[in-house]
């Protein structure tokens, strides 16, 4: 039995769910609200774009997002008219995607807000105290692969 509870303002991975969780939920009601998209639309969205084109195995790779998930919103986004199979044979989930006009033209409007939301949420940060914040939060995550 444990003797004393554990010091949440000093425990990091308290921080980093506590922010990834309130990050992920207002991201997704603003999303959903201007664009009619969830953050798990915009993940993969965001991951087609920056690969090109993508299976939804290669999204959950580049994100760790769950399989499941990433599946469903690759089909919501198809049926949205954002993403379209890539032309060709192809198996499962190895079949890739590519982003449509129209989710290009999303994609750029709901980068402008994310990059704008990042810049307010960093905004307490000097410069170098964000590219500090970034390398650590890479080594960091350099690190889970070995946990």
């Amino acid at each position: 039995m444990a003797s004393r509870p554990i010091d949440l303002q000093g425990y990091f991975p308290y921080f980093l769910g506590t922010i990834a969780n309130r990050w992920t939920t207002t991201s997704s009601r603003l999303y959903f609200e201007r664009f009619g998209i969830g953050i798990g639309e915009w993940r993969v969205l965001a991951s087609v774009f920056s690969l090109g084109q993508a299976s939804s195995v290669e999204v959950v790779n580049l994100i760790s997002m769950d399989a499941g998930a990433v599946s469903r919103s690759m089909r919501r986004l198809e049926q949205s008219g954002y993403v379209t199979p890539v032309e060709g044979r192809f198996s499962g989930r190895t079949k890739p995607y590519t982003l449509t006009a129209a989710g290009k033209a999303l994609y750029a409007q709901i980068q402008r807000v994310a990059l704008q939301r990042e810049k307010d949420l960093l905004s307490g940060l000097t410069e170098a105290e964000r590219r500090t914040l970034v390398e650590l939060m890479g080594k960091v995550l350099d690190r889970l692969g070995s946990l």
